[in-house]
């Protein structure tokens, strides 16, 4: 199962501080609401990672955030790759959990 928690945030440290520390999916978007990479996290990270993705600043051009919980890692790993193949966003995983171009 998996639910959406928020609509989409302003991409700030503000708003990425109250994000609970769950298991989930995330995307992140740019200033026109086009998804830019969609990540999962495992049961206790989700506001660390989106804080190290905005530290790192290795999804260029993010402007907003949206998370939905899921009920394991597994169901959130499940998602990503669907939502991934079926939205093809220009960013993609790398080993180490940030972000890179997609390229062709």
């Amino acid at each position: 199962m998996i639910t959406r928690v928020e609509q989409p945030k302003g991409w700030n440290r503000n708003n990425l501080i109250v994000v609970p520390q769950v298991q989930g999916v995330y995307v992140l978007r740019d200033q026109n609401q086009n998804i830019l990479f969609i990540g999962s996290v495992d049961s206790c990270g989700l506001r660390e990672r989106l804080m190290g993705h905005l530290r790192e600043n290795d999804v260029p051009g993010v402007r907003y955030f949206e998370w939905y919980q899921t009920d394991g890692h597994g169901s959130a790993r499940k998602k990503q790759r669907h939502w991934v193949a079926r939205y093809k966003p220009p960013f993609g995983h790398r080993r180490g959990h940030g972000a890179t171009a997609i390229l062709g």
